[in-house]
């Protein structure tokens, strides 16, 4: 049975903005009209994100296209509550432009919020959520394939959303110095993975709807082909240490092992890496994809339009895909190394298979494996 991904929405911006009057300033990529409101109650940053991904277009497809059996929708939001860490806060108590002031309690819970989006494109046979941190939109295509496969489905829907611009996600990423902040930048901190000067990210906020459909499907609604979802997989590390990754890549290795499962590595040219540019993921994704590929080329887009979290995975995969379209490769940003592999200049999209990588705190790992080229031209 094969699965195929046939329409995809983005939302996601390389626009920058200072966020001065966080604990730890620093600069995210967000879109302030999402917070529109927000103050009150009404209105959740994610919703604001998830009505620009849920286009007339999109509804158009679904309405006009009914898959001829089941379908399911899987929210992959990488954590199960949304907001300022589950204590609604008042006017009195609002100190900077990231603090909602709740009127009243709004429905943050992310099950109750995947029922929400789903309905409008009725997918009433399956909903589900996934909370694997930032591996989480790539670890759900394991979901989709046993949908299709082994429970007759003919269409998934996958959300890939977060609300990371937020206190709660900030003051963490800043804390553990895991993103570059305002200091940092003051020392000459800029974004870049995989490089021996520069390194790390800053927070993003984006999203990706993105519908995978059964062969028989895509025949019955005569639905384009963007790539074809060759296997998914997910996996752990020994690892003590939950918000830690081991140096030797055990965590990634296991994931393209399972990924790659049934299909030469030689076939692997083109790698999306989770790229995040921290010293430890710059040595553990490396030493992965050193361990089974040579001939590749590898990327990364959190340089771009930030850590989306949650949504990262599946985002990044199909802006790569807008790319292989365009028929170039982006260069990680801000590489100090003339690199042929990691690449440091665009390149022509190789012919071959396309690996997405993506890390989640807690020691997960997903990747996920998709064939494009005979699909990207039409």
């Amino acid at each position: 049975m094969r699965i195929y991904l046939t329409k995809y929405e983005t939302m996601s911006t390389e626009t920058t903005k200072v966020i001065s009057d966080a604990v730890f300033p620093q600069r995210v990529h967000w879109f302030p009209e999402t917070y529109d409101k927000a103050k009150t109650g009404l209105f959740q940053a994610p919703k604001r994100i998830a009505d620009r991904l849920v286009t007339e277009d999109m509804v158009k497809h679904v309405c006009n296209n009914k898959a001829p059996g089941k379908i399911g929708f899987i929210l992959a939001g990488g954590s199960q509550v949304w907001g300022t860490g589950g204590v609604p806060l008042y006017d009195q108590c609002l100190t900077n432009s990231l603090a909602y002031a709740y009127k009243v309690e709004v429905l943050n819970v992310t099950n109750i919020f995947g029922a929400r989006i789903a309905s409008p494109l009725h997918a009433n046979d399956y909903v589900a959520t996934d909370a694997s941190t930032c591996a989480s939109s790539l670890k759900v295509l394991m979901d989709v394939r046993h949908l299709i496969r082994d429970y007759g489905f003919d269409r998934v829907y996958v959300l890939g959303l977060e609300d990371s611009i937020t206190n709660t996600v900030m003051n963490f990423f800043g804390s553990a110095k895991a993103n570059i902040c305002l200091d940092d930048e003051a020392r000459g901190a800029v974004p870049s993975a995989f490089d021996s000067k520069n390194g790390g990210f800053y927070l993003g906020q984006g999203g990706v709807l993105a519908v995978f459909e059964s062969e028989r499907s895509v025949l019955a609604c005569d639905s384009p082909v963007a790539a074809e979802l060759l296997n998914a997989y997910s996996a752990s590390e020994d690892n003590s240490n939950p918000l830690g990754q081991r140096p030797d890549g055990q965590g990634y290795k296991k994931a393209i092992e399972g990924a790659t499962h049934g299909h030469p590595l030689t076939d692997v040219r083109l790698i999306k890496t989770h790229g995040t540019g921290t010293p430890i993921n710059n040595l553990s994704e490396r030493a992965a994809i050193e361990h089974y590929f040579d001939n590749f080329i590898a990327t990364s887009y959190k340089q771009r339009i930030g850590h989306t979290v949650g949504a990262s995975g599946l985002l990044e995969t199909c802006l790569l895909l807008n790319d292989i379209r365009k028929g170039s490769i982006p260069e990680i940003k801000n590489r100090t190394e003339v690199d042929e592999r990691f690449i440091s200049h665009p390149q022509p999209a190789p012919d071959g298979l396309m690996l997405s990588l993506a890390a989640g705190m807690g020691n997960i790992y997903s990747a996920a494996l998709f064939s494009y080229h005979d699909y990207y031209k039409i």
